[in-house]
């Protein structure tokens, strides 16, 4: 039945105020979702260069959408300082005492997904250890296929396309990636060290340079093999590689050597053809610099005193082999090599000429290095 025209107006009239206070109710809506809604990653840091990008997560789901998931913890270590009058041999070795009871990393994991991982060609774990002059590293490498074919004396070679081991560090320990550093050595002990402004900054492009090359990290390191490089006619096992970092080297440092209770973020990584394993693993945030994903390595007296110090937002200093991802243990001695590459004191390696390279297996980082 037609209604009158009165009807249909008054009619109208309130189908239009209820479709307006349906479209405020929905704006209000749209706007709280707004406010409370982000991304899982921090904004880029400011001047970022050939930057990777940053994964970005969506709000998690549930009762209140408005919460986001909190980003995955990194690793932590406490590094013993050498009780006054030990000393460290550098010489591919880590069989002295003080090795042995050094603050280790444990096994490596996969850098994209943080677990542990045996179908990656090269697994590692690194040990800590510092005095006032120098910040004393150690990897104990897997491979079964151990690759130089760099040229004996080679400056700042690009060690991540064979094998080599990557130390990471930003001594400031906020994780912003300015003014960080990196050292790489390969089983012909060779070295590759450069420092960095900010996040692969700078960078000459796809060749490089990376980063400020001239910077040397004035290290002394020494190899030992377990196998023979560039050689398939045996089984290859891994290497071992031992150094020492004077903190002179870190001029873009607040304070070096640092106190006890001073936190430094660090990454090691054990790598073969532009990919790896990590300590403290990336979870697809960038590549292997990106700073905010290293661990957390606090510095802590002989007897693992702090002097008073402590962490971020006042969190007491980590235990010793502290770590944010259960189960990591520790790997054993390393034991069984049948060569020695280089020397205390030796930049450049020591080894034998190097077979030209070979081809190496189809495995990327999540994602690669450079």
């Amino acid at each position: 039945m037609r209604r009158p025209r009165s009807q249909r107006r008054s009619f109208d009239r309130a189908h239009d105020a209820r479709a307006r206070a349906l479209a405020l109710v929905g704006a209000a809506l749209a706007a709280s979702c707004s406010r409370g809604g982000g991304a899982e990653q921090e904004a880029a840091p400011a001047g970022s260069a050939g930057r990777a990008p940053a994964s970005a997560t969506p709000a998690a789901r549930g009762a209140d959408a408005g919460q986001t998931r909190q980003p995955a913890a990194v690793k932590e270590l406490a590094a013993r300082k050498l009780a006054p009058g030990a000393a460290i041999a550098i010489d591919g070795r880590l069989d002295e005492p003080v090795w042995q009871a050094a603050a280790r990393t444990g096994p490596f994991v996969n850098v994209g997904t943080g677990r542990e991982d045996r179908s990656l060609p090269t697994q590692g774990e690194a040990r800590l250890l510092w005095d006032e002059a120098f910040l004393y590293v150690g990897f104990d490498v897997s491979d079964g296929t151990i690759t130089g074919g760099f040229p004996q004396g080679a400056r700042d070679p690009h060690l991540w396309e064979r094998d080599t081991v990557e130390v990471m560090i930003d001594p400031d320990g906020d994780g912003d990636n300015k003014d960080y550093y990196e050292i790489q050595i390969s089983p012909q002990n060779l070295v590759f060290d450069s420092q960095f402004d900010d996040y692969n900054a700078p960078r000459g492009g796809a060749s490089g340079p990376f980063g400020h090359e001239e910077w040397s990290a004035g290290l002394a390191s020494a190899v030992e093999l377990r196998g023979t490089i560039d050689d398939d006619s045996d089984e290859d096992r891994g290497y071992v590689v031992e150094a020492k970092i004077p903190w002179s080297s870190f001029a873009k440092a607040r304070s070096a050597p640092p106190s006890p209770g001073d936190a430094w973020r660090m990454n090691f990584y054990a790598m073969q053809n532009n990919g790896g394993a990590a300590w403290s693993p990336i979870l697809g945030e960038g590549n292997f610099h990106r700073a905010r994903r290293f661990g957390r390595v606090r510095f802590v007296g002989p007897g693992g005193e702090t002097g008073g110090a402590t962490g971020e937002a006042g969190a007491p200093a980590a235990p010793e082999t502290a770590s944010s991802d259960a189960g990591a243990a520790a790997a054993p001695a390393p034991g069984g090599a049948t060569g020695k590459v280089g020397g205390a004191g030796a930049r450049p390696g020591t080894a034998g000429p190097s077979a030209p390279a070979r081809p190496r297996p189809e495995f990327r980082a999540d994602p690669p290095d450079r």
